[in-house]
């Protein structure tokens, strides 16, 4: 074999090669943007899920107050909202989160099991008329709240590529 042809064969092995490593770069990154728009939908749902399960249940604590529902209707559909709560919470661990969102997701379910422990103290304090339950509830939703500022600012800041 020629020197040339040994020489065409082999800068046609690297032209073939570097095709093949952009071809699957490409498709690594497009799966890669794929990946993130499903996560960052689904994260999306789940927030508005809590949003409206949220309001729901001072929904039913305001109708409550009003008279407008017994104890015993109250008591019945606060065990719902635990229940669902709790559903809720869990579907966080189904996430498959990109690697820079890791620290918003946990701080988004840490916010989520505070606002769950503040609405099970909201209902100690119904049920019982119990004073200390409503302290620790209003803590326990400002600290909710903190965590869900904290996740939010996290997960700005990897969608925007920048480092925590």
């Amino acid at each position: 074999m020629s020197k040339k042809k040994r020489k065409n064969i082999i800068l046609g092995i690297i032209g073939l090669a570097l095709i093949i490593l952009v071809i699957g770069y490409s498709y690594s990154a497009e799966q890669t943007r794929i990946k993130g728009f499903n996560f960052g939908n689904n994260i999306q749902v789940i927030q508005e899920d809590l949003k409206r399960m949220e309001t729901d249940f001072q929904s039913e604590i305001t109708i409550f107050q009003e008279g407008d529902s017994s104890i015993e209707e109250f008591l019945e559909y606060s065990d719902l909202h635990i229940s669902k709560m709790e559903e809720l919470i869990l579907r966080y661990d189904d996430l498959e989160p990109p690697t820079a969102f890791h620290s918003s997701v946990e701080l988004f379910k840490l916010s989520t099991q505070s606002q769950l422990q503040g609405d099970k103290e909201i209902i100690e304090w119904i049920k019982n008329e119990d004073e200390n339950a409503k302290i620790r509830s209003e803590s326990l939703i400002q600290e909710a709240f903190e965590y869900e500022l904290a996740a939010l600012a996290k997960f700005n800041a990897a969608k925007a590529g920048i480092e925590p």
